[in-house]
């Protein structure tokens, strides 16, 4: 009990988000200061350019039922007004009311360093708290125990949350400066609700206007709850309920247009003509172009497989000439789609104009920008005990909400049928965006120990023992320079060497190269030198050469990797010994990468290539280096070979089409991988079982593992299903020797790694 309560306490500690809102923010510029048209001053730059929401320990929101003052009145009697309609009051009313809507409005709503101030909120947040009708938790209905809490739920205007004042005050900002919003999200967040309110707020206000929302397919819109469903039903509420009728000219989900006709059946020219399209983005990425809208709104962007190629035909048109015209605002939550496209974009967001964020969420990220990510313990209604994670006034405690989400976390990893489900459910209520992309139920390799030495690899130095550099030939000599060496003998970042690639993706500053990484040297026997087959080489290269320029976070990289094997002079013990992952702007630079690779582990036969893409086998017949070439295993997809005489060099991966367009060889070799990487290889000194993934010590491709999906492009994973081949294929191979093999004991392996025989 005592461990775990410490193990909340440092959850707690070093949550990033809490740690910035802690820290002293004067050491930033304010966006103000800078150029930006930022009125209320709310936001500062920060050192990696990304902006940062200006929340200072202590702040506070007081008094916030000033702010929906209008709400309250509607809901003591039932309408907005007494007055008569028409009246001199009741135009005057009107007129305020949608000066407010439009322009926002201030109270002594504020409090920092004990002194209330004014506080201002946007136009689209005014008319959210006092003219949008949203289903919400019934605060007379909670009824809490030890065992969990319960309440029911009603329709009502929005309360005040200091979360969603800055969803608003973001999206406020994105407009007044020309920038596009991307947000990544956890359930709970009310994103739909404000999306569809802001909707209805700018169709409603402004005549001869267009907004337009997007999914990848449209029924997710108008499906009862979805974003243009709200839409539409907050429309209805103004028409029927407000002083803001415009009238209903089309009713028609995918075209709801404000105005009405005269009685010949002619549009009046008097009419409001403000409309709200819903359109599929699913095989028709240009589908909210032509219309000139002052407003695209795109829900669940993991499910939008083109989203790029969406982006590149919507965001021009959004802007005439050097002026943007409207703002497109996307977002998603962790799904079983294709996330990787989601968080290539999330992580790059100036590629499309987005709002760059200086990232305070994510552990050890302050240096990278990325877009907006809302927190599940943040804006949290929910309570332990009796401690609140909101108060009255709508302000968050977040160390309450960091409690709530462990508990809940430890509950549902404890009820989950399958590890998987849990995984989804920590995306789905993530405290961090690496949450959110790291989770999706189709992930065949996540599992509890997989993600224990995915942390374990990130915190721990000391697995952080390897040398960074790059595989040179001096004298006929295959020698390893590192880094350092070439940086002290005046070489120059990004041309003499480069830096390992730490993004999973790469992240938009990282050069492309990548350089090498190395854990182990070649082990030396005396009177052989490096043992033939005590190394082996998987290598998955690109397709295409492409200049540094050219070459984005969404192009394959090519992935080489040195492994052990396990023999006689180890112990028969097997681990990853080098690896390198980058993109030159030749294919033959990486090609010779892998040469040189294979030559200093003296990987004679073992150089295992997939040859269905690249040109490693022409490169390496020209260089007379074809002894290392492993060649095809073709007795493992067909039972009747009984030799590889006929053999090409390299490995063919192509095949029949599976599922989802894989090809059936790749499917196999993904259950072998799978079965590679928890095939058990030995025994700590507590006697639980060490697998090979635990002989791992690359944490990108952890990472990777953790973050695989079947729609996404994971190169370190394509990669190592040669390996897994190659693993397959020794027992094939020597399957009659396998009773002589020596067995892996607890004394082959410990918990530390620098008392290995090995190191």
């Amino acid at each position: 009990m005592e461990e775990e309560k410490l193990h909340i306490e440092k959850y707690i500690d070093e949550y990033p988000f809490r740690q910035y809102i802690l820290e002293d923010k004067s050491q930033y510029k304010r966006a103000k200061d800078l150029g930006y048209n930022d009125p209320n001053d709310l936001f500062l730059v920060g050192e990696s350019g990304g902006f940062l929401m200006d929340i200072e320990v202590g702040d506070k929101f007081v008094n916030t039922h000033l702010l929906h003052e209008m709400a309250d009145f509607y809901n003591a009697n039932g309408k907005y007004t007494f007055y008569k309609e028409d009246s001199i009051p009741h135009r005057q009313l009107r007129k305020r009311e949608e000066y407010r809507r439009s322009h926002g409005y201030e109270a002594p709503c504020f409090m920092r360093n004990g002194k209330v101030r004014q506080l201002h909120i946007s136009g689209d947040m005014y008319n959210y708290l006092n003219y949008i009708i949203i289903e919400q938790l019934d605060e007379k209905t909670i009824i809490h125990t030890d065992r969990g809490s319960v309440a029911k739920k009603k329709q009502d205007f929005p309360k005040f949350i200091d979360a969603q004042f800055w969803t608003f005050a973001i999206i406020e900002f994105c407009e007044l400066n020309g920038l596009h919003l991307l947000i990544d999200k956890t359930r709970r967040g009310g994103f739909s609700y404000i999306m569809a309110s802001h909707s209805a707020n700018k169709i409603n206000l402004q005549p001869n206007k267009v907004c337009i929302h997007v999914a990848a397919d449209s029924k997710y819109l108008t499906k009862r709850g979805g974003l243009t469903d709200f839409t539409i039903k907050n429309l209805y509420f103004y028409e029927n309920n407000t002083f803001f009728k415009r009238g209903i000219l089309i009713r028609s989900d995918e075209n709801f247009t404000l105005g009405f006709k005269l009685p010949n059946g002619d549009i009046s020219p008097k009419s409001w003509n403000s409309a709200l399209f819903s359109a599929s983005a699913n095989n028709n990425p240009d589908c909210a172009i032509g219309k000139d809208a002052i407003s695209v709104k795109t829900e669940e962007v993991s499910t939008m497989e083109n989203f790029d190629d969406y982006m590149n035909v919507t965001e021009p048109a959004m802007r005439t000439g050097s002026y943007v015209t409207g703002n497109l605002f996307a977002w998603g939550t962790a799904t079983s789609g294709n996330m990787q496209v989601f968080e290539r974009n999330f992580y790059n967001p100036k590629k499309f104009h987005f709002m760059p964020f200086e990232n305070v969420w994510d552990k050890d990220s302050r240096n990278e920008v990325c877009g907006y990510f809302k927190p599940y313990c943040w804006g949290l209604q929910g309570q332990i005990g009796d401690m609140y994670a909101m108060d009255k006034d709508g302000n968050s405690n977040i160390d309450i909400g960091l409690r709530i989400a462990y508990k809940e976390r430890k509950e549902k990893k404890d009820s989950s049928k399958s590890f998987a489900d849990y995984i989804n459910y920590l995306g789905q209520y993530a405290n961090m965006p690496s949450e959110s992309f790291s989770s999706t139920t189709e992930n065949i390799f996540t599992s509890e120990k997989l993600l224990l030495w995915e942390e374990t690899l990130k915190n721990d130095n000391t697995y952080h023992f390897y040398t960074d550099g790059k595989f040179v030939e001096e004298e006929n000599k295959v020698i390893f320079k590192t880094n350092e060496r070439i940086r002290k003998e005046g070489g120059k970042l990004n041309v003499d060497y480069y830096d390992w690639i730490e993004g999973v993706p790469r992240k938009s500053h990282e050069h492309p190269h990548g350089c090498v990484r190395k854990w182990f040297n070649p082990i030396k026997v005396t009177g052989i030198g490096i043992p033939v087959g005590q190394y082996s080489i998987s290598y998955d290269p690109v397709g295409v050469d492409k200049e540094k320029d050219a070459i984005t976070n969404k192009h394959s990289h090519n992935s080489i990797k040195v492994w052990e094997n396990p023999t006689q002079y180890n112990g028969f013990k097997t681990k990853l010994v080098c690896a390198y992952y980058g993109r030159p702007d030749k294919l033959e630079e990486a090609d010779w990468i892998c040469y040189l690779m294979a030559r200093y582990y003296n990987c004679i036969g073992t150089t295992g290539v997939e040859v269905n893409r690249g040109e490693t086998v022409r490169n390496f017949t020209k260089w007379k280096a074809l002894k290392y070439l492993m060649k095809d295993p073709v007795e493992l997809w067909d039972n009747s070979v009984k030799a590889k005489a006929s053999a090409t060099y390299g490995i063919n991966m192509g095949g029949g089409a599976g599922q989802a367009g894989v090809g059936t060889k790749v499917l196999e070799g993904l259950r072998l991988l799978k079965e590679m990487l928890y095939s058990e290889v030995g025994k700590n000194a507590l006697g639980q079982p060490i697998y090979v993934f635990q002989t791992i010590y690359d944490y990108q491709t952890i990472l990777e593992l953790k973050k695989w999906n079947s729609k996404g492009n994971f190169d370190r994973v394509s990669e190592m299903i040669i390996r897994a081949l190659q693993w397959r294929l020794t027992d094939v191979q020597a399957a009659k020797e396998l009773s002589h093999r020596k067995k892996a004991t607890v004394n082959n392996y410990k918990d530390d790694i620098l008392t290995r025989g090995w190191y």
